[in-house]
């Protein structure tokens, strides 16, 4: 019995080790090595380089169950180069180009038990080029790291490339950059000096959180940009980012010659005229800027730039896959990008000046109070109105109104709740300052913009008018008027109803009714519009974006656009507030127009991508050398609250992942990094507009995405979506006129506007701006009454959830560390605000939130404190006085 027992035991000894032996032996790096040819793979990609006619070839690999499939190789263009080719790639057309894979010829090997590091070396003329290629145990993805010594003093450059293919013959369902190319003139007068799509790049004005994405099938491939890298080893260049054909004005702000370096660039084509596969590049190279926005390539020595060094190095990720969820793959993408750009920003960079509560006090001080200002017309006072600044109060039949105004000096008199600029947005952020602060005043400002929102005139089915003329005392039903071919914005009579805007404009009051206070005079007044809503939708689930005031016909202008989110989100909200089944059965129908054609492609097709700056005709709906639709962000933030909404209602969970994706997706208009060449303000968190209109930065639209981000991490368990909306209302008051901002380089380049105010963005036209001030409520009042007030309303001044393993700072405030220790609760915290140039010295008190707690009784201690406080209450908001690196209950 004894002697059967001990080889029972060796024998599951043995088959440990066996097993062990394979688990370690599948993680780990393997390297196989010949004379000619390194192969190098873990358990997910592979690598093999092999030297073949005097080059080394580059192919990469991805596991499908246990078969390694194709998914790129390095690109070489031929020697002999076709003339109608794209002339990027040809090499020897203009001097001082290098394609860093048609110049390699020699392999080498460093190997170690966690990763493995391939080393291709070449040269062009007496240029050496070096290509390190390092895979490491667990990762998805090589990282490349590309190295040239110029020669000559000064150097000169044309560019630095590299190039892949993706292993397809054609073009990929999939496509996503981060911008269009363009072949139409949309100039008409021939203002603009246009190139064709096939000389455009993707310059890094564009570059939010910049990849090229490319999938097939389960096929997927990615390029995304070191953007560390890219500050770590900027070069000065005198002659770089120079050239532009879009004049300056008076927004436009002094040049920094230290922050004109040379840029990197982004490209993808499709129709190269050398191969049928779509080919991805990334590496140095200039641009000249054409109108919104073009980034033009001339093929001649113009481009070439003179540089401060001779040593020239970039950096990029290259994802590969061959079992990626179809159409999903790039959600792999934004998670990797804050892991290694994002957090180590919003982990150690001071975001704001001051604490949330005195941004505050700076809006409540100057948007509710004439304002004055040398020469500038600023918010001029209303005849018959008091002068209240950029707010506007009244009284009709004994009832009080009142909103923002906008600040264009000819529109200076109209309030509205459209697409960008909405007061009913902003009153759940006046009725919670109002509660914060005990100012009685406030909450009664929320309820006049509800009060004079629903005094807007509705036709018999309810549909609604979303502009007031305070001068006039009329209504308007929007600010663009497409169903009579008017295009444009900032009309003041329209005969077009715009469905997409009031259903936006509707889920913001349904939101004020069921999060601050119960008002049944709105859902009364909003019924017989979601019941109309309901009795619209047709057979593929989509509403109609426009309706003609004059017969009520639907206009087939965007019919079948993603513009159909805002009324899944508005009907998904109703649905909460009253229980009414058509409402839900309503947005689920939208839901699966959305899902089946909006999501495969990411198709946010909205009308500021033909009204607005980016202005487009309504035929042009790809880039055909790119294969990329146009995308903007407005209708996909109204998809997200949407999906959320409708999870709420449902807790489906195919709906909480389709609301993910469109989350996941977003992050690629948010800045996750900060650019040393972005320098009139400090970008991080704050977002862009749209695929065409795509250099701009700090888009007011930033405090929009604050709740969902929060709504979805806190949700799915994310830390990096909780951050990124933290983030995202930080960046939604960074363009306040402040000497602590310009002190602290948060807000240095302010422009024509005085103390407390604020442009929409900045760098609209792809070089340093700080632009236009058009309403408070996309500027500083959406910073405090949207940004802040939201952040502050789910995650209070630090957030602590033990259960999600959520650790935030918000208010000011950044989680080092946060333990249980038995009954103990132990928090190391830093004063952000302290470690300012000019820090913030002052006493300033907050929150602390902590949840996910499981015992009755719990002892809070903070930076090791001896004494601390008890508690008994998962979720309590806890009070915290801050001073310096002092916190205190």
């Amino acid at each position: 019995m004894l002697l059967a027992s001990a080889k029972r035991n060796l024998a599951l000894f043995f088959f440990t080790l066996i097993v062990w032996g394979c688990q370690q032996n599948d993680s780990s790096i393997q390297i196989k090595q010949s004379e000619n040819r390194i192969e190098i793979n873990n358990s997910k990609v592979k690598a093999i380089f092999e030297k073949k006619d005097g080059l080394v070839s580059q192919t990469f690999f991805a596991k499908k169950k246990n078969e390694w499939k194709e998914v790129v190789s390095g690109f070489i263009p031929p020697k002999e180069f076709p003339k109608d080719a794209v002339q990027l790639f040809n090499q020897d057309l203009v001097d001082f180009r290098y394609l860093s894979n048609s110049n390699l010829n020699s392999i080498f090997l460093e190997e170690s038990k966690s990763q493995a590091k391939v080393t291709l070396m070449g040269q062009k003329g007496s240029v050496p080029i070096e290509q390190v290629i390092t895979l490491s145990e667990e990762n998805d993805f090589f990282h490349f790291s590309v190295k040239l010594n110029l020669e000559g003093s000064p150097a000169k450059l044309d560019y630095a490339l590299t190039s892949f293919t993706f292993n397809i013959d054609h073009a990929p369902e999939f496509v996503h950059t981060p911008g269009l190319k363009f072949d139409n003139d949309d100039s008409k007068q021939n203002r603009f000096k246009l190139l064709p799509g096939k000389d455009q790049i993707i310059g890094d004005r564009a570059y939010h959180a910049p990849a090229i994405i490319v999938q097939e099938g389960g096929l997927f491939a990615a390029i995304v940009p070191d953007l560390n890298a890219i500050n770590k080893h900027q070069i000065i260049s005198p002659d770089a980012r120079r050239t532009s054909d879009i004049p300056t004005n008076r927004f436009s702000i002094p040049i920094e010659d230290d922050k004109y370096t040379m840029p990197t660039g982004l490209d993808l084509n499709i129709m190269t005229g050398l191969t049928n596969k779509p080919v991805m590049t990334f590496g140095y190279m200039d641009n000249v800027i054409a109108h919104h926005i073009r980034y033009q390539r001339v093929n001649d020595s113009s481009m070439i730039r003179t540089l401060d060094s001779n040593e020239l190095q970039y950096e990029f990720d290259l994802f590969v896959s061959s079992d990626a969820p179809e159409n999903k793959g790039f959600q792999r993408i934004p998670r990797h990008q804050w892991e290694k750009f994002g957090k180590p920003v919003f982990d150690n960079r001071p975001h704001l000046a001051m604490p949330f509560k005195e941004y505050f006090n700076i809006i409540d001080s100057i948007t509710f109070n004439p304002i004055h200002y040398e020469n500038i017309s600023i918010d001029t006072p209303l005849d018959g109105y008091e002068n209240t600044g950029s707010w506007l109060e009244w009284e009709e039949n004994g009832v009080k109104m009142g909103g923002y105004r906008s600040a264009i000096e000819w529109w200076n008199d109209v309030l509205h709740n459209s697409a960008f600029w909405n007061n009913a947005r902003e009153a759940q952020g006046f009725w919670y300052w109002g509660n914060e602060l005990g100012r009685p005043d406030l909450i009664e400002k929320g309820r006049n913009i509800i009060n004079w929102s629903l005094s807007a005139p509705r036709n018999e089915n309810g549909l609604f008018a979303l502009l007031y003329s305070a001068n006039d005392k009329k209504w308007g039903l929007g600010f663009t008027d497409p169903v009579n071919n008017k295009n444009i914005f900032f009309l003041k009579e329209s005969d077009s109803y715009d469905v997409s805007t009031m259903s936006k404009t509707a889920a913001h009051l349904v939101d004020y009714h069921l999060r601050c206070e119960k008002d049944k005079r709105i859902i009364d007044y909003l019924t017989p519009y979601s019941n109309w809503l309901v009795k619209n939708i047709d057979e593929r689930g989509a509403v109609p974006s426009y309706v003609d005031q004059r017969d009520g016909i639907a206009s087939p202008i965007l019919h079948y656009s993603a513009q159909s989110a805002s009324s899944m989100w508005f009907l998904a909200e109703m649905y909460v507030a009253t229980g009414n089944d058509d409402y839900l059965d309503g947005a689920k129908q939208i839901a699966k127009f959305l899902e089946k054609e909006i999501l495969p492609e990411q198709k946010w097709v909205d009308m500021e991508q033909f009204f607005s700056c980016g202005h487009r005709p309504f035929e042009f709906e790809r880039d055909r050398w790119q294969n990329q639709v146009a995308r903007g962000n407005l209708s996909l933030f109204w998809a997200i609250e949407g999906f959320a909404a409708l999870y709420r209602a449902t807790q489906d969970q195919h709906i909480l992942d389709m609301g993910e994706q469109c989350v996941d997706y977003v992050t690629f208009t948010q800045a996750c990094w900060e650019p040393h060449y972005i320098y009139t303000a400090f970008p991080f968190g704050g977002f862009g507009v749209d695929n065409a209109d795509n250099a701009t930065f700090l888009d007011a639209r930033q405090a929009e995405m604050v709740r969902p981000f929060i709504w979805y991490g806190k949700t799915l368990g994310r830390q990096d979506l909780v951050e990124r909306g933290v983030a995202a209302a930080r960046s939604s008051v960074v363009l306040i006129n402040h000497p602590r901002h310009k002190s602290n380089n948060i807000y240095r380049h302010t422009n024509i506007y005085p103390f407390g105010l604020g442009p929409e963005n900045i760098d609209h036209e792809a070089h340093p701006q700080s632009a236009m001030r058009t309403h408070p409520s996309w500027g500083e009042g959406s910073g405090i009454f949207t940004g802040l007030a939201e952040a502050g309303r789910a995650l209070g001044g630090v957030y602590i959830d033990f259960e999600n393993e959520i650790y935030v700072g918000v208010d000011g405030i950044q989680v080092e560390k946060a333990e249980l220790i038995g009954d103990e609760i132990h928090l190391t915290l830093n004063n952000s605000l302290a470690d300012l140039t000019e820090p913030w010295n002052k006493v300033y008190s907050t929150n602390l939130i902590v949840k996910g707690l499981k015992q009755s009784i719990y002892q809070l201690k903070i930076n090791g404190s001896k004494d601390g406080i008890i508690f008994n209450d998962s979720g309590l908001e806890i009070p915290l006085t801050v001073q310096g690196d002092e916190f205190s209950f």
